[in-house]
């Protein structure tokens, strides 16, 4: 070989490894991330804000797939085939019920969390409240982040509640006072779209007041059914009874057959006094409400005074997957979105509650505020039983808690089901 030749590939072997290096230093640059958001949504518009500024004073490209309420579905391929995005959103039951139910697909955040938070002082963790990250650990572990609160309750209109002189009720007897007026008066007490997530929160909510949190989850998850026996169980079911067709018929005629979002977009125009369901509900509502649409929030009411008063801790954020191959830099974008500036968007621009401690409500629903603050603690939505047993949920007590608020089922004909389904389910197991 001549030297002009040795010395041309030389130069050639320099310059091809020159361009592998710069390729791999741009794809390290390079984070991709998996929204649970729609392009336009309002929390898009948000987190596209946040991107920015990180490239801005990073480097760091964010390249995100606006995947909607699907993307675990999406992700899960990926997951599965070792080539995850660096970045996971959805809510933690979710995230929970993909990633961790059966195999450890995500990565613990202790490291994270106990370093500096995202104004550089202080520890992360600290910006929340103790619950929203003790929830959802798992041995020690915790594997998800949080950058939005939603909780459920009712939501009403206080137009109709001023017209006829209620008081916001403190007390489940109070509320089917409320109720009874409401009727009396040609007026729908409730209002419901008939989805069984949605139908669920009553029986939940009932056993969530009578009995305390974890009591749904140790009924589900008893392989004999004998929890179901309990007194308790079968008073909140009798609670669910009372307000159904079965029982004093307070909801919205055709509750039945409503098919989201009609009954909510029914009761954003005035017809019917109350909803049960999300705190998303007033962003969703107002823009085909009527334009003296009022609406106000309250707590599901304790059975007792002295009883149950914990709220619902629905939590949406971010995970890293283990196998992601860019995870310092995904910790890098988690801990920058978390600044107070952008949890203020969240509460201005999403209209939702941030997730950090400190940062103000949106004024639409800054009525949950007061009951959070006196709650007794928090509890995960649907007693975990979405997330850690989601067969059982979706298959068992979904349909079963929609036949019971519907008035096809007396509340000892559920508690004769769900008990016998129960053992049933875990015998397939």
């Amino acid at each position: 070989m001549t030297r002009s030749l040795r010395k041309v590939l030389g130069l050639s072997i320099v310059a091809l490894v020159a361009v592998l290096v710069l390729q791999a230093g741009v794809a390290a640059q390079t984070l991709e991330f998996y929204s649970m958001w729609n392009k336009g949504e309002p929390q898009e518009k948000v987190l596209s804000q946040i991107f920015e500024d990180f490239k801005a004073e990073t480097g760091v490209t964010v390249r995100p797939t606006w995947a909607g309420r699907e993307i675990l579905t999406k992700a899960r391929p990926r997951l599965l085939m070792g080539n995850p995005p660096d970045v996971l959103e959805q809510s933690f039951s979710e995230l929970w019920a993909a990633l961790l139910a059966r195999d450890e697909l995500v990565l613990p955040l202790n490291d994270l969390l106990e370093g500096p938070g995202p104004e550089g002082d202080g520890r992360f963790a600290d910006l929340f409240a103790p619950d929203f990250l003790n929830l959802y650990a798992r041995n020690g572990k915790y594997y998800f982040v949080p950058y939005e609160y939603i909780t459920s309750g009712f939501f009403y209109n206080k137009t109709l509640f001023a017209k006829y002189g209620l008081e916001v009720p403190t007390t489940w007897s109070e509320l089917l006072d409320v109720a009874k007026t409401l009727k009396e008066n040609g007026e729908a007490a409730f209002v419901q779209d008939n989805d069984d997530l949605y139908n669920a929160y009553w029986y939940y909510w009932a056993v969530e007041r009578t009995l305390g949190p974890g009591a749904l989850y140790r009924a589900a998850t008893d392989r004999t059914g004998a929890t179901w026996d309990e007194p308790g169980y079968l008073e909140a079911a009798k609670m669910v009874e009372t307000v159904s067709a079965a029982g004093e018929d307070y909801f919205l005629k055709g509750y039945q057959g409503s098919v989201w979002p009609a009954g909510q977009v029914s009761w954003g125009q005035g017809n019917g006094a109350m909803i049960l369901v999300g705190s998303w509900i007033v962003n969703e509502v107002a823009p085909s409400a009527s334009p003296d649409w009022d609406p106000g929030f309250f707590a599901f009411p304790p059975v007792r005074p002295d009883g149950p008063n914990t709220m619902e801790a629905y939590l949406i954020g971010w995970a890293i997957p283990k196998k992601a191959k860019n995870q310092e830099l995904a910790k890098q974008l988690i801990r920058f979105a978390l600044q107070e500036k952008y949890q203020e968007m969240i509460a201005e621009v999403a209209q939702n509650v941030p997730a950090r401690s400190g940062v103000g409500y949106p004024k639409e629903i800054a009525g949950i505020q007061p009951y959070v603050e006196n709650a007794d603690g928090f509890h995960v939505e649907y007693d975990f039983t979405q997330a850690r047993i989601p067969q059982w949920f979706s298959t068992l007590f979904g349909p079963l808690g929609t036949r019971l608020l519907h008035g096809d089922l007396t509340a000892e004909a559920f508690i004769g089901e769900i008990k016998a389904k129960t053992i049933e389910y875990w015998k397939a197991q």
